[in-house]
This record gives C-alpha cells, structure tokens and sequence, in this order.
C-alpha cells in the first residue's frame, strides 16, 4: 500500500518529507508540555517562585513553538492537499482520454465516483498515515514513562493499550468491510442515475418510471443495509470500548495513591500520570481511528490504481513531424479481428484529396472498423495504412491527431457558450466565424440572443439535430486537418438538412479529403469513389451510376433501414 501510494503521489512526495519533521517535532513539543506542567504544580508546592518564573517561561515559549510548527504542518499538508489532487486527477483525465476496451466494462458511476470521490481520499490520505506513526510513536513514550515511574504500572497500561487497541482494530476491520459494500451499491447507483438522466425522454415516453423505481429501491435497501450492518460495529467501538478507559482510570487512581502515600512520587507527578493517561487513550483511539481511515482510503487507492492500470494507451506514435500532409489515404492488404472475430479481410484501398470516397455496406460488413483504424482506435493485426506514403504510426501523436478528424452521427457538444465550444479548438473569434460562415450555421448563431456567447443546454438540446451536426463541422474544420471522416452524418436528418450537408461536403472536397461511412443512398451518389464491403472484404468499387446494376448495390438501397 504504501508503495502504490508514495508511486501515485510521486510528483509531490517532497512535501511529505518535511511534514513528517514538522510532526516529529509536534510530537515532542506535546510530550514535553505535560512535563514542565507538572514541574509548575511541584514548585507551587514548595513554593519556589524562581523555579516557578523559569518554567512558566519554558512552557509559555513550548506553546508558541506548538502553535508555530502546528500552523507550518497544517500549511504543507495544504499545498499537498492541492498540489496532490490535481496532479491524480490530471492523471486520470488524461489516461479517460485514451478510452479503451478494457474500460467499456467499467461501469460509468464507478468511473465518476472515483474521479470525484476518491481522488480526494488519496490527497487525504498522507495526513491519517503520518498520525498513524505520530500517534504510535507517542503511545510507546508515554508507556515507558509509566514504566520508567512504576514497573506494575507500565505493565498494567502496556496490556490494557494492547487490549484496548487489539479490540478497536478489529470493529474497524469489520467497518472498512462494510463501507466497500456500500461504495459498490453508490456506485451502481451513480450509475444508474446517469443512465437514467440519458435516457429521460425514453423513460417518460413508455412509462418506465415503475421499474426504475424497482431498480432503484433494491439498490437504496442495499446500500442501507451495508450502512446499518457498519453501525452496529460503529457503536460498539465508540461506546463498548469506553468501558475498558473507565476501569484503566480507577486501576490509574489506585496505584498512583499507593506511590504517593509510599513517597515514591509527587503530586506533579501524579497530575502528570493523570495528564499522559487522557493522552493515551486519546492517541490510542486515533490511532485505531487513523489506522481504519487509512484503511478505507486504502479502497480508493485501489481503485484509482485499478482505473489508472485499465486505461492504459497501448498506441504507439513515431517521430514523423512532418505537417504538410497532402492527405493520400492508403490500406495495403489490411486485416483486422476483434476478440478473435474477423472484422475485416485483406482490405486495400485509396482515398485521395480533393475527391469523396464513400464506403457503405450492411451492418457487420466492417465499415465501422475502417474509421477505427484510421483514428488509431485499433492496429490492424495484418498489412499496413499509409498517409502521404508515411505509415500512420510513424507520424507523431500531435501530428497525426490535428490532421486526421471525425465527424459522428451522435454530435457532442459541451453544457458551454458555442464560443467556448469552439474555442476548445480553436480561440480565435474570427476563425470560428470563418468555419461557421462555410458549413452554413453563421446566420442561425447571429440571430440567437446572444449570438455566439449562447449556452448550449445539455447535449445540445437548444438545437435541432441538423444544426448540432453542422456546428460539430464546424469544430472539426477549426482542427485544420487533412483528412475528413464521417460516419453516418446525414442519419436521422430531414431531406433538407440532408441536402445542405452534401452542399457543404461538395465544397469541403476543394481542400480535403473526405471519406465517409453511409448507408444513405443520397451519399453514395455524391462519391466520387463508392466502396462496398460485405463480410469484412470490399466487393465493390465504383462510381454510383457505374454500380448502379451491381447486385451489393442493389441490395444495400434496397434495404429500408442499415445501422
């Protein structure tokens, strides 16, 4: 554990070092209070008022320099605090960025959890783990004093510590067992309710309200009960335990009376016996505290880890950094398998600049896979892609990334200004306007209220589907590449808007090249170059008048709906 932990926390670990000098020094400054305390009582007794004067000063000045390291220790916790977080969730953003397979099968709410929750566990997580030793090392001073003032009285308090904090660990055990089982149930609750928030509309339209309610009660009873199976051992710890203090501190009274009338101690002495016994007890029970907070961070830990190990990029770039991409597309004998299905076989092709290449086939034929490896989602297993005769793995990830780009069926756009979802891209005003003016969405964003600085709702929903595709255009073109991929970008569109993408894709094709995924019989016919695949092999390719009696062709228009 600590070994991940101080590997994640590697950027700011610094920090930690001189935090736990800082509470070193605490450490001693709070044991040696209590002792010039019980000297000021001893004094008074005899009273000696100059003895008295030089140990008031003593602990006045150990109090300021209490209150001076404590304010130095809560400062670098803090800058570790901050400086911890972001770098963590840094991490973890940038690694969502290289979404992969393996992350598909974890459950979004899980993944939103961890980004929000655990995160800040871990940035916690340092604080508990040095109390841990701090404590621990207190403990051990306080026991050797009541050993060092009675042997009777060292080994009395040295078996009920070890008995006291034996029991403690144990219900914290039984806790941390039982917050895992919770924090599995808010996951799957998380996630159900960002499923839910998706998919709204459908829900209300066929009455699902019911048996989400199903879904949801079961998962609230859960969670409770994992809540209410940790409370039991909650209260057994915080007032079952109390019992053993309660007999320690009369066993304390005892003794010290005995020394006392025996002339073997003080009364400083004994206040300060009384003085170590709440302190012990104190640390005792933050260190079982400390110990199971550890513990439970220990979750988030490993689900950090987990999450950080499970979305790793396996893509590898090269060192081309050639940007003058002329942008000539070329499969060579290209084959690829998904979990040991074949996806697509043997494929060779070209897609020039200046010319619309449109790849159609039914569903499963292998289109989707095309764009995948082109957007380096997928290595081919077999054969090779070119751009501009260089493979695409030699480009450098910059290069490649800001020259080949996609424009999807499903167009996201952030809960933002169309301003600032531009300027992700690009920032300049005057660019964006440029792009919007030339795919055709300038005049609709000027006659909004607030024209450019409009915020768009969730998932875009203040706009229709058309103007959503068209500003997603618009965001590509600001990208200032090449290379052009569209899948499916006229599904679900009227004719109108239908016909107002092809306006703008015939003009795209002056300075791109366009490659486009389609199953609309309207795309095909606008190709300069019409691929068919089927089963995974091109079978086709073509003009669309050439094809236009070509049986593949006739069985794709012929078909009412290809996903």
């Amino acid at each position: 554990m600590i070994k991940k932990y101080f590997n994640i926390c590697r950027k700011t670990k610094w920090i930690l070092y001189f935090f736990f000098i800082v509470l070193f020094v605490l450490g001693v400054l709070d044991l040696l209070i209590p002792a010039y305390a019980s000297k000021i009582i001893d004094y008074l007794t005899v009273k000696n008022l100059n003895m008295f004067i030089k140990v008031t000063v003593i602990i006045t000045i150990l109090f300021l320099t209490t209150n001076l390291f404590s304010y130095f220790a809560k400062k670098l916790y803090s800058v570790f605090f901050r400086e911890t977080f972001i770098n963590i969730h840094k991490m973890i953003i940038d690694k969502l960025y290289n979404y992969n397979d393996e992350l598909i099968n974890i459950p979004k709410g899980k993944i939103i959890s961890t980004v929000n929750v655990d995160v800040i566990n871990i940035a916690e997580m340092a604080d508990y783990m040095f109390n841990v030793v701090f404590n621990f090392s207190l403990v051990i001073c306080i026991l050797i004093f009541f050993t060092k003032t009675s042997l009777i009285l060292g080994i009395v308090f040295l078996l009920v510590v070890v008995i006291y904090m034996f029991l403690a660990n144990k219900l914290t055990k039984k806790e941390a067992h039982y917050i895992r089982g919770q924090r599995g149930y808010q996951d799957k609750l998380t996630n159900l309710l960002s499923q839910m928030l998706n998919g709204i509309r459908e829900i209300k339209t066929f009455n699902m309200k019911s048996g989400l309610n199903k879904k949801y009660d079961i998962l609230r009873r859960n969670w409770a009960r994992k809540y209410m199976l940790k409370r039991k051992y909650v209260i057994a710890h915080s007032v079952y335990l109390k019992y053993i203090t309660y007999i320690s501190r009369v066993i304390l009274y005892v003794i010290s009376a005995y020394l006392l009338f025996s002339n073997k101690i003080t009364i400083g002495i004994i206040v300060l016996l009384i003085n170590y016994f709440n302190n012990i007890f104190s640390y005792a029970a933050k260190l079982v505290s400390d110990v199971a907070t550890v513990r439970n961070y220990n979750i988030s830990l490993e689900r950090v880890c987990d999450l950080l190990e499970n979305t790793t990029d396996n893509s590898t770039y090269g060192n081309v950094g050639n940007n003058y991409i002329d942008g000539r597309v070329l499969f060579k004998n290209v084959s690829f398998s998904y979990k040991n299905t074949p996806t697509i076989k043997n494929i060779s092709f070209e897609a020039v600049p200046n010319k619309i290449t449109v790849i159609a086939g039914k569903t499963g034929s292998g289109k989707t896979t095309i764009f995948n490896i082109l957007l380096r989602l997928y290595k081919p297993n077999s054969g090779n892609v070119y751009i501009d005769d260089i493979k695409i793995d030699e480009y450098t990830k910059e290069v490649y990334s800001s020259n080949v780009s996609v424009v999807n069926q499903e167009s996201f756009l952030f809960n933002m200004s169309i301003k600032d979802n531009l300027g992700m891209i690009n920032k300049d005003i005057n660019e964006q306007i440029k792009v919007c003016k030339r795919v055709g969405i300038h005049d609709l964003i000027s006659n909004l209220p607030k024209g450019y600085n409009t915020i768009l709702s969730e998932n875009a929903g203040n706009l229709s589907g058309g103007q959503k595709r068209l500003l997603h255009l618009a965001k590509t073109l600001l990208t200032g590449s090449e290379i052009l991929l569209f899948d499916e970008v006229t599904s679900s569109l009227d004719p109108a808007t239908t016909k107002e993408i092809i306006n703008v894709l015939k003009d795209l094709k002056k300075d791109h090249t366009i490659i486009i995924i389609t199953h609309k019989e309207e795309m095909m016919k606008i190709a300069d170059e019409l691929i068919i695949m089927d089963e995974g092999k091109i079978v086709e390719k073509g003009t669309y008048k050439n094809l236009l009696n070509n049986k593949y062709l006739k069985n794709l228009i012929g078909k009412d709906k290809l996903v």
